[in-house]
């Protein structure tokens, strides 16, 4: 019997890493690494996280708290350039409710800095994903702090 329910969750822990990879080939995916070698990018790292970003507009000197109330506009898309998500005015979130990646790039910048960010995916959703974001996916976002609270 305990044979049985090894193999069982074996063959279940192969499937889930197939699917993985299914979703990220036929999504026509690429590493950050690939990705940004293919555009020529050379972003900035922050050595604590590992984040890769690239400050288009500093924006004013403050800059928003750990907890802050952001008010952003942005898009984010995959490596394949699709755009998954973006907003179409600007939005206020809580610095503690978002991703770890926006958690640090966010406050590298001041009210009215733009920045990108090319998040890897253990800042982004990791291996569980969200919605159209395939498991394991490095994420790119484009994202401009329109203004925030501390």
């Amino acid at each position: 019997m305990k044979l049985y329910v090894t193999l069982l969750c074996t063959a279940v822990f192969l499937a889930m890493g197939c699917a993985d990879e299914t979703c990220f080939e036929e999504s026509g995916l690429t590493t950050m690494d690939q990705y940004l070698a293919d555009n020529n990018i050379t972003p900035e790292i922050d050595d604590a996280s590992g984040l890769r970003y690239i400050i288009i507009e500093p924006g004013g000197e403050d800059k928003p708290d750990a907890d802050a109330d952001v008010v952003v506009n942005y898009s984010g898309k995959q490596t394949n350039d699709v755009v998954f998500d973006s907003s179409s005015a600007p939005t206020n979130f809580n610095l503690l409710r978002l991703i770890p990646g926006w958690q640090v790039g966010i406050r590298l910048i001041g009210a009215g800095g733009k920045i990108q960010l090319y998040v890897p995916s253990g800042l982004a959703y990791g291996p569980s994903g969200a919605g159209s974001i395939c498991p394991n996916s490095d994420l790119i976002f484009d994202i401009e702090l329109v203004s925030f609270t501390d």
